[in-house]
């Protein structure tokens, strides 16, 4: 397929772009920690060709649900595979994952009364815990949560945490052998995540654990610059671990926006303008809510194509298929004066755009995937037909 036959409004995933990405971040990390692992962050874009593509570059599966973790089975990966986070595991999926040598990371004390139960009848192993601690209060401003606190883990300040290590040294068997410190940032700086190695170091200290991973979790910065910030990250990493003399353990990282944002670009076209006594809106067949769920965004990296060079007078507000007014995707200031059948790509949407797409007015966008040139459809336009599945009305269930 040519890039002239593609349908809009669309997503292009950019295959080269994506696997490169994944193949630095796998080589930086290597070069250091040669047993470590690279887990796709699942919940960030978990369209199932990109699955597959980082399936294909040796990642493992990140997931935090029920519904990811049969997703990673569906695309191919192993329990062996699949790093099972997150607050809403079912004890069903946990015991499987436990069975399957998953790394399992420990959220909840409802999970620690189940691997309390399993290790009663089956073999043991070891065990990961999430750290809940207080980074706002030494780097403030620098966390999405603020002076309300992340919920996620065993708190360290309060003694939570002290207290599931000992309730797991209880239980015949069990070890601790990994710590999960993600946090999320707002500045996804190298600061956070040498403070985040700090903490860990501290605690494998303190509580004199042997630890074999330190799992850092994801928030980092990266893509289209060869690797270079994933260096920085993971050398910061490393310097800290050396610091304590802690430096013969694996490092789990997890990305999912430093390697699939720069991959996958949004295309949609033209429809028609109107002008007003305000603005010149210009409407096209693609939505805001496909690149900018939460309307937050303020700026993005565009082009238009078009054969014409005529500029437009003062303002072109490009607006979305929806009927919401807010529904407003960028203002153009002394641009190309567009007209019908233009197209505009945005650069740089994978991340969190697809996985919250809504179903609202028109349904789920195509994808396509490119590879040197040539462009095949990954997903097909969601109709009436996907989105009657499953339900029932008059009686009568939607195949």
């Amino acid at each position: 397929m040519q890039y002239n036959e593609l349908k809009t409004p669309c997503f292009i995933v950019r295959n080269e772009v994506f696997k490169k990405n994944l193949t630095d971040f796998q080589k930086t990390i290597k070069k250091v920690y040669p047993r470590s692992i690279v887990g796709y962050s699942f919940k960030t874009n978990s369209l199932p060709h990109i699955l597959s593509l980082a399936k294909e570059c040796g990642c493992y599966a990140e997931v935090v649900s029920d519904t990811e973790y049969h997703l990673a089975e569906r695309v191919g990966f192993t329990s062996k595979q699949i790093i099972y986070n997150g607050p809403i595991k079912s004890k069903e999926i946990f015991e499987k994952a436990y069975y399957g040598k998953a790394i399992i990371n420990i959220d909840s004390d409802r999970e620690l009364q189940w691997l309390e139960e399993i290790a009663k009848s089956h073999e043991s192993r070891g065990i990961g815990l999430r750290i809940n601690f207080d980074l706002e209060s030494m780097l403030p401003g620098q966390t999405t949560t603020g002076q309300n606190g992340g919920r996620f883990g065993f708190n360290f300040e309060n003694g939570d945490l002290h207290r599931a290590i000992e309730y797991c040294r209880n239980i015949s068997g069990l070890n601790v052998v990994g710590l999960h410190m993600h946090v999320s940032s707002k500045t996804k700086s190298i600061e956070v995540f040498k403070k985040l190695t700090e903490i860990a170091c501290q605690i494998i200290t303190c509580e004199k654990l042997e630890i074999k991973y330190l799992d850092i979790g994801g928030g980092f910065f990266g893509g289209n610059d060869g690797g270079i910030a994933y260096y920085e990250y993971v050398n910061a990493i490393y310097q800290v671990l050396t610091s304590y003399g802690i430096n013969n353990i694996s490092l789990i990282v997890e990305p999912g926006a430093s390697v699939v944002a720069t991959a996958v670009d949004y295309m949609t076209t033209i429809i028609e303008y109107k002008d007003t006594n305000y603005n010149r809106f210009v409407i096209t067949d693609g939505s805001r809510l496909h690149i900018d769920s939460f309307f937050q965004k303020n700026k993005h990296s565009y082009s238009i194509i078009t054969t014409s060079d005529k500029k437009c007078e003062g303002q072109q507000v490009i607006c979305g298929f929806t009927c919401m007014e807010n529904d407003r995707i960028i203002t153009l200031v002394n641009e190309v004066e567009l007209q019908s059948g233009n197209k505009i790509i945005f650069y740089t949407e994978g991340s969190y755009t697809m996985a919250l797409n809504p179903l609202f007015i028109e349904y789920l966008p195509y994808v396509y995937a490119e590879e040197k040139g040539d462009y095949k459809m990954v997903r097909d336009k969601w109709g009436v037909d996907e989105y009657l599945q499953k339900n029932y009305f008059s009686g009568v269930r939607q195949k």
